[in-house]
Protein backbone atom coordinates (compact mmCIF):
# COMPACT_ATOMS: atom_id res chain seq x y z
CA UNK A 1 0.00 0.00 0.00
CA UNK A 2 1.01 3.48 -1.04
CA UNK A 3 2.45 5.28 1.88
CA UNK A 4 0.80 8.32 2.83
CA UNK A 5 4.48 10.35 2.40
CA UNK A 6 4.65 8.74 -0.55
CA UNK A 7 0.79 9.79 -1.49
CA UNK A 8 1.86 13.78 -0.70
CA UNK A 9 4.96 13.31 -3.11
CA UNK A 10 2.91 11.94 -6.06
CA UNK A 11 0.03 14.55 -5.76
CA UNK A 12 2.81 17.02 -5.76
CA UNK A 13 3.97 16.02 -9.23
CA UNK A 14 0.49 15.53 -10.25
CA UNK A 15 0.29 11.72 -10.35
CA UNK A 16 -2.10 11.05 -6.87
CA UNK A 17 -5.06 9.79 -8.03
CA UNK A 18 -8.18 12.13 -6.53
CA UNK A 19 -9.86 14.90 -6.72
CA UNK A 20 -8.50 17.33 -9.76
CA UNK A 21 -5.36 19.36 -9.25
CA UNK A 22 -6.40 23.53 -8.97
CA UNK A 23 -5.74 25.49 -12.49
CA UNK A 24 -2.66 27.72 -12.53
CA UNK A 25 -4.40 31.37 -12.04
CA UNK A 26 -5.08 33.58 -14.92
CA UNK A 27 -1.64 34.56 -16.48
CA UNK A 28 0.39 32.42 -13.86
CA UNK A 29 2.40 31.51 -16.97
CA UNK A 30 5.47 32.93 -17.58
CA UNK A 31 7.36 33.48 -20.69
CA UNK A 32 10.41 30.94 -21.22
CA UNK A 33 13.61 32.76 -21.01
CA UNK A 34 14.45 33.32 -24.32
CA UNK A 35 12.02 36.11 -23.78
CA UNK A 36 13.74 37.84 -21.35
CA UNK A 37 16.80 40.05 -21.48
CA UNK A 38 19.25 38.88 -18.31
CA UNK A 39 22.30 40.63 -16.89
CA UNK A 40 25.73 39.52 -16.00
CA UNK A 41 24.39 38.17 -13.26
CA UNK A 42 21.24 35.67 -14.48
CA UNK A 43 19.07 38.15 -13.66
CA UNK A 44 16.65 39.06 -16.02
CA UNK A 45 16.76 43.11 -16.84
CA UNK A 46 12.94 44.44 -16.12
CA UNK A 47 11.65 47.99 -16.94
CA UNK A 48 11.74 48.93 -13.63
CA UNK A 49 14.91 47.98 -12.78
CA UNK A 50 18.29 50.55 -12.64
CA UNK A 51 20.93 49.66 -15.09
CA UNK A 52 23.12 46.50 -13.90
CA UNK A 53 25.93 48.16 -12.31
CA UNK A 54 29.76 46.81 -12.44
CA UNK A 55 30.03 43.96 -9.91
CA UNK A 56 26.58 42.96 -9.48
CA UNK A 57 26.99 39.19 -9.88
CA UNK A 58 28.37 37.64 -6.38
CA UNK A 59 29.27 34.07 -5.31
CA UNK A 60 26.88 31.40 -6.07
CA UNK A 61 24.78 29.38 -3.49
CA UNK A 62 27.14 26.51 -2.79
CA UNK A 63 26.55 23.49 -5.59
CA UNK A 64 27.97 20.65 -6.61
CA UNK A 65 31.66 20.67 -7.94
CA UNK A 66 30.16 20.04 -11.51
CA UNK A 67 28.19 23.40 -11.62
CA UNK A 68 29.16 26.62 -12.56
CA UNK A 69 30.80 28.85 -10.03
CA UNK A 70 29.04 32.29 -11.24
CA UNK A 71 25.79 33.21 -10.19
CA UNK A 72 23.16 35.90 -8.33
CA UNK A 73 22.77 35.76 -5.20
CA UNK A 74 19.72 37.62 -4.95
CA UNK A 75 21.73 40.95 -2.72
CA UNK A 76 21.99 43.19 -5.24
CA UNK A 77 20.36 46.87 -5.72
CA UNK A 78 17.16 46.12 -7.83
CA UNK A 79 17.37 42.26 -7.94
CA UNK A 80 14.03 41.15 -8.08
CA UNK A 81 14.80 39.03 -4.73
CA UNK A 82 16.14 41.33 -3.04
CA UNK A 83 12.84 42.69 -0.48
CA UNK A 84 13.06 38.73 0.28
CA UNK A 85 16.09 38.14 1.18
CA UNK A 86 16.08 41.05 3.80
CA UNK A 87 13.30 39.50 4.83
CA UNK A 88 14.52 36.17 5.55
CA UNK A 89 18.22 36.66 5.62
CA UNK A 90 20.28 35.83 3.02
CA UNK A 91 21.52 32.94 0.84
CA UNK A 92 24.96 33.17 2.47
CA UNK A 93 22.97 32.88 5.58
CA UNK A 94 21.36 29.86 4.96
CA UNK A 95 23.94 28.04 4.07
CA UNK A 96 25.79 29.14 7.33
CA UNK A 97 23.75 26.94 8.87
CA UNK A 98 25.50 24.22 7.45
CA UNK A 99 24.51 20.54 8.59
CA UNK A 100 20.89 20.69 10.16
CA UNK A 101 18.78 17.79 11.36
CA UNK A 102 14.86 18.22 10.86
CA UNK A 103 11.91 16.31 11.84
CA UNK A 104 8.90 16.77 9.96
CA UNK A 105 5.92 15.46 10.89
CA UNK A 106 2.86 15.69 7.66
CA UNK A 107 -0.95 15.87 8.13
CA UNK A 108 -3.31 14.45 5.67
CA UNK A 109 -7.11 16.23 5.56
CA UNK A 110 -10.07 15.17 4.92
CA UNK A 111 -12.71 16.57 3.41
CA UNK A 112 -14.23 18.57 6.65
CA UNK A 113 -10.68 19.83 7.51
CA UNK A 114 -10.43 16.55 9.59
CA UNK A 115 -7.05 14.65 9.99
CA UNK A 116 -7.37 11.76 8.50
CA UNK A 117 -3.63 10.59 8.89
CA UNK A 118 -0.19 11.77 9.85
CA UNK A 119 3.72 10.49 9.49
CA UNK A 120 6.43 11.58 11.00
CA UNK A 121 10.07 11.79 9.13
CA UNK A 122 13.53 12.82 10.12
CA UNK A 123 15.52 14.74 7.40
CA UNK A 124 19.04 15.20 7.87
CA UNK A 125 20.20 17.98 4.66
CA UNK A 126 23.54 20.45 4.18
CA UNK A 127 22.28 23.56 4.00
CA UNK A 128 25.61 24.49 2.25
CA UNK A 129 24.67 22.10 -0.69
CA UNK A 130 21.80 22.67 -2.99
CA UNK A 131 21.39 19.08 -3.46
CA UNK A 132 22.45 16.77 -0.22
CA UNK A 133 19.81 15.43 1.64
CA UNK A 134 18.87 12.46 3.48
CA UNK A 135 15.31 11.13 4.49
CA UNK A 136 14.55 8.61 7.07
CA UNK A 137 11.30 7.23 7.87
CA UNK A 138 8.77 5.14 10.18
CA UNK A 139 8.99 2.09 8.21
CA UNK A 140 11.98 1.50 8.00
CA UNK A 141 12.88 2.96 4.60
CA UNK A 142 16.29 5.85 3.34
CA UNK A 143 16.62 7.78 0.76
CA UNK A 144 19.64 9.92 0.13
CA UNK A 145 21.01 12.19 -2.45
CA UNK A 146 24.21 13.56 -2.94
CA UNK A 147 23.93 15.88 -6.27
CA UNK A 148 22.46 13.39 -9.05
CA UNK A 149 23.42 9.95 -7.33
CA UNK A 150 20.47 9.04 -5.31
CA UNK A 151 19.86 5.81 -3.58
CA UNK A 152 16.83 3.99 -1.51
CA UNK A 153 17.11 1.32 1.09
CA UNK A 154 14.91 -0.70 3.68
CA UNK A 155 15.76 -2.12 6.59
CA UNK A 156 19.78 -1.66 5.87
CA UNK A 157 18.98 -3.58 2.69
CA UNK A 158 19.45 -1.89 -1.12
CA UNK A 159 16.08 -1.13 -2.58
CA UNK A 160 16.63 0.06 -6.42
CA UNK A 161 12.94 -0.07 -7.05
CA UNK A 162 12.05 2.77 -4.50
CA UNK A 163 14.83 5.30 -6.30
CA UNK A 164 12.53 6.67 -8.61
CA UNK A 165 10.11 7.58 -5.49
CA UNK A 166 13.04 8.31 -3.11
CA UNK A 167 13.94 11.17 -6.33
CA UNK A 168 10.85 12.55 -6.14
CA UNK A 169 10.55 13.02 -2.26
CA UNK A 170 14.27 13.73 -1.43
CA UNK A 171 13.33 16.75 -4.35
CA UNK A 172 10.34 17.87 -2.56
CA UNK A 173 11.65 18.08 0.89
CA UNK A 174 14.70 19.86 0.11
CA UNK A 175 13.03 22.32 -1.87
CA UNK A 176 10.85 23.02 0.92
CA UNK A 177 14.06 23.34 3.22
CA UNK A 178 15.76 25.47 1.16
CA UNK A 179 12.45 27.72 -0.12
CA UNK A 180 13.24 30.64 -0.86
CA UNK A 181 16.97 30.85 -0.64
CA UNK A 182 17.44 28.24 -3.12
CA UNK A 183 16.11 30.84 -5.58
CA UNK A 184 19.41 33.02 -4.90
CA UNK A 185 21.26 30.33 -7.19
CA UNK A 186 21.40 32.56 -10.78
CA UNK A 187 22.64 29.08 -12.39
CA UNK A 188 20.01 27.01 -11.43
CA UNK A 189 16.89 29.76 -11.62
CA UNK A 190 15.66 32.89 -13.52
CA UNK A 191 13.46 35.06 -12.45
CA UNK A 192 10.98 35.04 -15.31
CA UNK A 193 8.08 38.32 -14.30
CA UNK A 194 7.17 40.48 -11.27
CA UNK A 195 3.88 41.81 -10.98
CA UNK A 196 0.98 41.99 -8.90
CA UNK A 197 -1.91 39.79 -7.71
CA UNK A 198 -4.51 39.68 -4.93
CA UNK A 199 -5.21 37.14 -2.73
CA UNK A 200 -7.94 36.97 0.29
CA UNK A 201 -8.24 41.01 -0.57
CA UNK A 202 -4.57 41.57 0.19
CA UNK A 203 -2.80 42.72 -3.31
CA UNK A 204 0.34 40.80 -2.91
CA UNK A 205 3.89 40.82 -5.30
CA UNK A 206 4.24 37.51 -7.40
CA UNK A 207 7.85 36.99 -8.47
CA UNK A 208 7.97 34.27 -11.46
CA UNK A 209 10.61 31.59 -11.77
CA UNK A 210 11.94 28.96 -13.77
CA UNK A 211 14.26 26.52 -13.04
CA UNK A 212 17.09 26.67 -15.81
CA UNK A 213 18.33 23.66 -18.45
CA UNK A 214 21.40 21.93 -16.61
CA UNK A 215 24.65 23.09 -17.49
CA UNK A 216 25.63 22.98 -21.34
CA UNK A 217 21.88 22.12 -22.51
CA UNK A 218 21.13 25.99 -23.00
CA UNK A 219 20.16 26.03 -27.24
CA UNK A 220 21.72 28.61 -29.12
CA UNK A 221 18.74 31.00 -30.03
CA UNK A 222 15.16 30.77 -29.68
CA UNK A 223 13.67 27.58 -29.26
CA UNK A 224 10.75 26.14 -31.69
CA UNK A 225 9.30 24.07 -29.32
CA UNK A 226 10.42 24.69 -25.58
CA UNK A 227 10.90 21.86 -22.94
CA UNK A 228 8.46 22.13 -20.24
CA UNK A 229 10.53 22.94 -17.28
CA UNK A 230 9.61 23.14 -13.47
CA UNK A 231 7.89 26.53 -12.64
CA UNK A 232 7.67 28.25 -9.34
CA UNK A 233 5.69 31.54 -8.34
CA UNK A 234 6.24 33.28 -4.71
CA UNK A 235 3.44 35.63 -3.45
CA UNK A 236 5.15 38.26 -1.41
CA UNK A 237 3.95 40.76 1.27
CA UNK A 238 4.79 44.18 -0.14
CA UNK A 239 5.41 45.51 3.22
CA UNK A 240 7.09 42.97 4.55
CA UNK A 241 8.64 41.16 2.24
CA UNK A 242 7.85 37.47 3.67
CA UNK A 243 6.41 35.27 0.98
CA UNK A 244 2.77 34.43 1.73
CA UNK A 245 2.41 31.59 -0.52
CA UNK A 246 4.29 29.47 -3.26
CA UNK A 247 3.73 27.31 -5.72
CA UNK A 248 5.08 24.63 -7.70
CA UNK A 249 4.34 23.93 -11.37
CA UNK A 250 7.02 20.06 -12.04
CA UNK A 251 7.65 20.02 -15.89
CA UNK A 252 6.58 16.23 -14.98
CA UNK A 253 3.09 16.96 -14.33
CA UNK A 254 2.12 20.18 -15.42
CA UNK A 255 0.05 20.51 -12.48
CA UNK A 256 0.12 23.71 -9.75
CA UNK A 257 0.12 23.17 -6.46
CA UNK A 258 -0.59 26.28 -3.84
CA UNK A 259 1.16 26.36 -0.26
CA UNK A 260 0.50 28.89 2.40
CA UNK A 261 3.65 29.42 4.22
CA UNK A 262 2.74 30.06 7.89
CA UNK A 263 4.19 30.19 11.34
CA UNK A 264 7.41 32.23 10.36
CA UNK A 265 10.20 32.08 13.20
CA UNK A 266 13.78 33.43 13.68
CA UNK A 267 16.38 29.96 13.84
CA UNK A 268 20.30 30.73 14.79
CA UNK A 269 22.51 28.20 14.89
CA UNK A 270 25.85 28.26 15.83
CA UNK A 271 27.89 31.92 15.80
CA UNK A 272 25.21 34.77 14.21
CA UNK A 273 27.79 36.93 13.95
CA UNK A 274 29.17 34.65 11.06
CA UNK A 275 25.97 34.12 9.59
CA UNK A 276 23.33 30.65 10.72
CA UNK A 277 20.20 33.21 11.43
CA UNK A 278 17.49 32.84 8.97
CA UNK A 279 14.01 33.30 9.32
CA UNK A 280 11.67 30.24 8.50
CA UNK A 281 8.45 28.66 7.90
CA UNK A 282 7.41 26.22 10.53
CA UNK A 283 4.27 25.33 8.28
CA UNK A 284 3.22 25.00 5.06
CA UNK A 285 -0.09 24.22 4.29
CA UNK A 286 -1.06 22.88 0.62
CA UNK A 287 -4.35 24.14 -0.08
CA UNK A 288 -7.02 23.28 -3.18
CA UNK A 289 -9.15 25.69 -5.56
CA UNK A 290 -11.41 26.29 -2.41
CA UNK A 291 -8.19 27.39 -0.87
CA UNK A 292 -9.43 24.02 1.70
CA UNK A 293 -6.03 22.29 2.83
CA UNK A 294 -5.44 19.41 2.32
CA UNK A 295 -1.81 18.75 3.23
CA UNK A 296 0.17 19.91 6.19
CA UNK A 297 4.11 19.90 6.60
CA UNK A 298 5.29 21.09 10.15
CA UNK A 299 8.68 21.56 11.24
CA UNK A 300 8.63 19.61 14.90
CA UNK A 301 12.26 20.25 15.53
CA UNK A 302 15.53 21.71 13.63
CA UNK A 303 18.97 20.72 15.17
CA UNK A 304 22.93 21.98 13.72
CA UNK A 305 24.67 18.29 13.00
CA UNK A 306 27.98 17.37 11.49
CA UNK A 307 27.79 16.22 8.36
CA UNK A 308 30.20 14.50 5.69
CA UNK A 309 29.57 13.58 2.23
CA UNK A 310 29.54 9.76 3.02
CA UNK A 311 26.49 10.67 4.60
CA UNK A 312 24.40 11.34 1.85
CA UNK A 313 25.44 8.22 0.06
CA UNK A 314 24.42 4.49 0.52
CA UNK A 315 26.90 3.02 2.80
Amino acid sequence: MRSVLASLVLAAVGMAQGTAPPPAPPGAAPSGPGAVRFDSGGWPILADDPAPAAGRASPALATEAARPAAAASGMQLGSPLLDVFQATRSPAAFRALGGVVVWWRLSIFGAQGEVIGMRELTHTADCGAAERDRLELADGRVYGRSGASVFAERQGMPWPTLADAAQHELALFGLHLRLPWCFGDGAAFAVVGRDTVTRGGDALLRIQLERRPPAGADPIGPEATPPPRDRYELLVEPSTGLPREFVHRFAASAQSRRVRLEDWRDVTLGDARAGGAVRLPFRRVYVDEAQRPTTQLEILRLEPAKLAERDFRLR
